[in-house]
């Protein structure tokens, strides 16, 4: 997820640290919690867009050809044969026809002038083709090698950038790891000087009664004395 999409949403997943994943259950939540997630985002986001397409989109709008032979594919239909009949020096069905015989004349004319064209192009062909197409097989070989330069540097940037979030992870993991048991400690430490304290006070108390006691015998004491005294006094 983006912080950009959810700036409320603070992404502290250490993916090359955590292992909490490989818990028994803990797939199946983090599954449940995604699930959870993604019902959250807008309709309109971009990931999203494509279920909203609509359902009456009419393909190949601006071409009638298209559109013929997409609506063939939909229902199943065999592609229509090539149509032959243009390129055949069929003779006139009225011989008597001066218009028939004009039409077979210009269908003969067209023709010929077709294969000539055809005889053109292959002197072309002949002459011309094999360094052409040597030249664009070196063009397509020269492309095709700068797009693997350009994927290997891709892919190594993909691999640095995969070392360092490794790296940053399990340092940041072993930090975390490190103050997580520092804090265990301290908390066992407070624990230990709050059962100190307690342990104290009840000491403490115990030493108040004890003293309560003594006073409570040293008053009664000196009573008895004072008592005796006064009595020795009297025989006397």
């Amino acid at each position: 997820m983006d912080s950009n999409e959810r700036p409320d949403v603070l992404i502290d997943s250490l993916p090359y640290f955590d292992q909490e994943i490989d818990y028994e259950g803990m797939r199946a939540k983090v599954d449940k919690l995604v699930e959870q997630e993604m019902k959250k985002r807008p309709a309109s986001f971009k990931r999203d867009q494509v279920l909203n397409f609509p359902a009456n989109f009419e393909f190949f709008k601006d071409s009638p050809v298209l559109t013929t032979e997409y609506q063939r594919v939909q229902q199943g239909k065999p592609i229509a044969e090539m149509d032959t009949t243009r390129y055949k020096l069929a003779e006139p069905e009225d011989k008597e026809d001066q218009e028939d015989w004009k039409k077979a004349v210009d269908n003969s004319k067209a023709q010929l002038q077709h294969q000539n064209l055809r005889m053109f192009n292959l002197e072309l062909l002949q002459k011309y083709g094999a360094n052409a197409w040597r030249l664009h097989n070196y063009q397509l070989e020269h492309e095709l090698q700068q797009y693997q330069m350009i994927m290997e540097e891709y892919k190594q940037n993909i691999l640095d950038l995969n070392k360092q979030r490794k790296s940053e992870q399990l340092q940041a993991g072993n930090q975390i790891e490190a103050l997580n048991n520092k804090w265990n400690e301290m908390i066992g430490q407070t624990l230990q000087v709050e059962v100190a304290c307690a342990s104290l006070e009840v000491e403490v108390q115990q030493l108040k009664s004890y003293e309560q006691q003594l006073k409570t015998s040293l008053e009664m004491s000196n009573e008895e004395q004072a008592t005796e005294d006064e009595n020795n006094k009297t025989e006397d």
